[in-house]
């Protein structure tokens, strides 16, 4: 790969931000080429500000482009399935932002596009690349905490205000607090522990009326892992507090916690032992999900953020929905990557 080598992407939806989009623009190994939106006035004044000539508000049309390399994906939850298996279908890399799919029948579908394409279909699951997170990581795969026996976390974030009125309360979305944020979390945990055996959940419907949210706004769930240790697993969109993701790894020799104001691990249980590790960069940093999605590419490598990694993940979250359903433990479907 010379240095100089870079994709083409185009952005499917700017939503409301153009963050993505900038982030293509900045980041090594990716050109923005072009991109697409309904919204033509937002689609224009982006255009504008990036200096992006080629806009689209029909995304079959941008597929059409020959020298597009890769699309990013960033639309309703729906949407994910129909338009990473067009760009695939028509010769294109995806990166597709998450959740991956709101259904198997969806997973299983992206996963036959990218097969069949002989092209690459990552997820932008982008708390991985969160600082804090790379750092649990690290320290899970180091040995540093031990053999670790329980996993907590937890997705809180009151996004009422996106909800109603809006396209995550439509019924058709399917977009639940374990698909929709709570994914995020699901990853993470599997991540750093690995696999999930099964899966047993409840739900709570009490912040938003079923007129305005379909979905029981509050789910929590208990998880098995494959390796013995056990997890539990928390969603919430309802909350009144600010929005804040809890994340613990508790190992025979530390214990990882990342809550909102700090990150540190913690020794045994002597205060005196607890390391406090400085990680200024919180968030969503989409660049080095692209950087690295688009470099592996260009090295004939597979993505780091593959699709059947990360059908593991939708596959827990739609397990914990069937879980509040029947009142039983469901095993997740399971797939090698």
């Amino acid at each position: 790969m010379s240095d100089n080598a870079k994709m083409r992407f185009g952005i499917i939806g700017i939503g409301r931000s153009a963050a993505r989009c900038k982030a293509v623009q900045d980041t090594p190994y990716t050109e923005l080429a072009a991109i697409c939106d309904l919204n033509e006035e937002l689609l224009d004044a982006v255009g504008e500000d990036l200096g992006c000539e080629r806009r689209f508000t029909d995304y079959q049309k941008m597929l059409e482009m020959e020298d597009l390399d890769a699309v990013f994906i960033a639309t309703p939850d729906n949407d994910h399935c129909p338009m990473s298996v067009a760009a695939l279908d028509a010769g294109k890399h995806v990166l597709c932002e998450k959740p991956m799919a709101i259904s198997m029948d969806q997973v299983h579908q992206m996963l036959d596009a990218e097969e069949r394409s002989g092209k690459q279909l990552g997820i932008n699951q982008v708390l991985r690349t969160n600082p804090r997170m790379v750092e649990a990581k690290r320290m899970a795969d180091s040995g540093y905490l031990g053999d670790l026996f329980y996993g907590e976390a937890d997705y809180v974030h009151n996004i009422s205000h996106l909800i109603i009125g809006g396209w995550r309360g439509d019924l058709e979305q399917r977009h639940t607090p374990f698909i929709g944020g709570g994914c995020h979390m699901i990853d993470l945990l599997r991540w750093c522990m690995g696999e999930v055996d099964e899966v047993f959940a409840y739900g709570s419907h009490k912040c938003l009326t079923q007129e305005q949210y379909p979905f029981d706004d509050c789910n929590i769930s208990v998880l098995k892992f494959a390796n013995g240790a056990c997890g539990k697993f928390g969603a919430t969109y309802g909350c009144k507090r600010p929005s804040f993701r809890n994340f613990m790894l508790y190992g025979t020799e530390a214990t990882y916690v990342a809550g909102r104001d700090f990150d540190e691990v913690t020794v045994n249980d002597h205060p005196g032992e607890v390391i406090k590790v400085e990680i200024g960069v919180k968030g969503h940093p989409y660049g080095p999900v692209a950087e690295d999605f688009a470099g592996a590419i260009l090295r004939g490598e597979r993505v780091p953020i593959c699709a059947r990694d990360v059908a593991n993940t939708i596959a827990i979250a739609i397990a914990g929905n069937e879980s509040i359903v029947s009142g039983e433990p469901v095993k997740p479907e399971r797939f090698d990557f």
